[in-house]
């Protein structure tokens, strides 16, 4: 993390810390205590410049205020994959706070970006258990259950033998949870074919072939997803 540490409220406005699902349900004088009484901070990032190092000492949740992030492991060989993108209001860290002490994967700043960083040491010891303390406890289980469910849906889609049937799934994953149709993918082109990890060729060619099967119709991240894909088993 940076050596500078910044008063948050100079940075950030309250109005956005209160609409962070981190900190739903709290008022603004709620939000900006319980954040001094864990001595939380504000940190900058430049492009390029590493949140965090898979394996080193975490310092606590970080909650992405402005900017982009990469989630990403690195293998013997120097390859990376990235696990998911950060967009401000997410966090990032909270497995590692709660589980153990080092960070499970890296976290990268994809453009100047800045965080809020919640310490490790002040979440473990959270002793209200009423008010604003109970209420991010309580956010919190419910976003890590959030992440555990799309965890298991990603698994579940990579299952798939063919990359057609995992983008089958994936439609009707997101269909059935945005509950809308046309759906919006919160991914790009090269995102999608990192998260079912193919080609990006490969990728374009098949929703290329299931639009011209009239499963599926596009432009861009919008998807109309066609009544017998969605009753595809």
């Amino acid at each position: 993390m940076p050596n500078s540490r910044k008063k948050l409220h100079r940075e950030v406005s309250s109005d956005f810390l209160m609409r962070l699902p981190i900190f739903h349900g709290m008022s603004e004088n709620e939000v900006l205590q319980f954040i001094s009484s864990v001595h939380g901070y504000y940190a900058s990032f430049d492009k390029g410049e590493f949140i965090g190092r898979e394996g080193e000492m975490i310092s606590g949740i970080g909650v992405l205020l402005n900017g982009m992030a990469s989630v990403f492991k690195e293998n013997a060989a120097g390859e990376r994959h990235r696990m998911a993108v950060l967009n401000p209001g997410d966090i990032f860290g909270e497995v590692a706070v709660y589980t153990g002490e080092h960070w499970t994967a890296s976290v990268m700043a994809e453009e100047p970006s800045s965080v809020l960083i919640l310490p490790r040491p002040q979440l473990l010891h959270l002793n209200d258990s009423s008010g604003a303390s109970a209420v991010f406890q309580i956010n919190m289980v419910k976003l890590i259950s959030r992440k555990a469910l799309k965890l298991n849906q990603k698994l579940e889609i990579l299952s798939m033998r063919s990359l057609r049937r995992k983008l089958i799934r994936l439609f009707q994953i997101e269909r059935k949870s945005q509950k809308q149709n046309p759906l919006i993918l919160p991914m790009n082109r090269e995102e999608l074919a990192e998260y079912l990890q193919v080609s990006r060729p490969a990728l374009s060619r098949e929703l290329t072939n299931m639009k011209q099967d009239r499963l599926i119709d596009f432009s861009r991240n919008k998807f109309y997803i066609s009544d017998q894909l969605a009753e595809m088993e």
